[in-house]
């Protein structure tokens, strides 16, 4: 006959062990490093967010496993990114990881201590105050350094390449960090092409179609638009009005073309990213932000929009379309 109290003994012995056990987890994910990465946008899939945590992972950071991830989104907010930096120190994170050039000049305001990673920042960071020079930082900022100029470019060069007619470009302009340089570039390319800019002001979303609707009474023969998370929220709309409008969409922003535009250059933000992820495995391995350069990054993706092509009544050749993608 079995002794009952053994069996309790062994019940006890077994809880016992599978609450230390639990303990010791606990223990253990709160002593993980833990990483804050800052996006200005709404949560939810950003690609950019994602190709950090798989290149994060193929160095040997899993969430949960070797260190905490934690996300914080500004939801379109910008005058948030400096309280949720100061939530992010004060939870003791060993390096803040800016994904987009906001959350990266609000947190080098906040803290010249934390380290920071530039996943897809542009712009000229010696100029802007972040770093003393590209190849030494001297400060709490490094990372990824997205050249955008070359895309813009692109971009003209591509238009008159698809649009031999085209003479006249209506470039919508919303503020955002950088979009001075990516002008100029598209000012030198334009010129080079024989192309006419035009700049229309965008300061909220119901400006759009009238921009669109004077932009085609006064000549324009192909709407673009500069970089920001503005046009990249509003992809859509600006695809479906170019259709309502019949005029050709050249956006810069990243998921343009599967919205609907006819062409879309775009800075390879995700490849960025996923390189800015080296720079996070350095710095929790105890490197030290100020001595690593940053490093400079141009790839950039083509796309075209057979579709939009048809509706619009265009003509795209095999020749013509050297893409990264076609959307049939």
């Amino acid at each position: 006959m079995r002794d009952p109290g053994r069996r309790q003994i062994l019940f006890a012995t077994v809880a016992i062990s599978a609450s230390s056990l639990l303990s010791a987890g606990r223990l253990l994910a709160a002593d993980l490093p833990k990483v804050g990465l800052v996006h200005p946008g709404p949560k939810g899939p950003i690609p950019s967010i994602s190709a950090v945590v798989a290149g994060m992972a193929v160095l040997g950071h899993e969430d949960g496993k070797t260190v905490t991830l934690e996300y914080r989104y500004a939801e379109g907010k910008l005058d948030q990114l400096p309280s949720i930096i100061r939530d992010l120190i004060e939870q003791d994170v060993k390096v803040i990881v800016a994904v987009a050039g906001e959350p990266l000049v609000a947190a080098a305001r906040i803290t010249n201590t934390v380290p920071i990673v530039s996943a897809t920042a542009s712009g000229d960071f010696v100029s802007m105050g972040l770093i003393k020079s590209w190849d030494r930082p001297g400060t709490n900022v490094t990372g990824m350094n997205l050249i955008v100029d070359e895309a813009a470019a692109a971009r003209v060069e591509i238009v008159r390449k698809i649009l031999p007619v085209a003479r006249t470009l209506a470039v919508l302009v919303n503020p955002y960090p950088g979009n001075d340089e990516l002008l100029s570039a598209m000012r030198t390319a334009s010129s080079k092409a024989d192309i006419k800019l035009m700049t229309i002001e965008i300061g909220k979303v119901d400006d759009l179609e009238p921009a669109i609707v004077d932009a085609k009474r006064n000549g324009a023969d192909v709407v673009t638009s500069l970089q920001g998370p503005f046009f990249f929220f509003q992809r859509k709309l600006l695809a479906d009005l170019s259709l309502k409008h019949k005029i050709p969409l050249a956006m810069s922003e990243a998921l343009a073309a599967e919205a609907g535009a006819l062409l879309q250059v775009n800075p390879d933000v995700p490849g960025c990213a996923r390189r800015s992820a080296n720079f996070v495995d350095l710095i929790l391995k105890g490197a030290n932000p100020r001595d690593l350069g940053i490093e400079r990054y141009s790839r950039y993706d083509v796309a075209f929009n057979l579709r939009t092509a048809r509706e619009l009544g265009i003509s795209l050749s095999p020749d013509t379309i050297k893409a990264s993608k076609v959307i049939e």
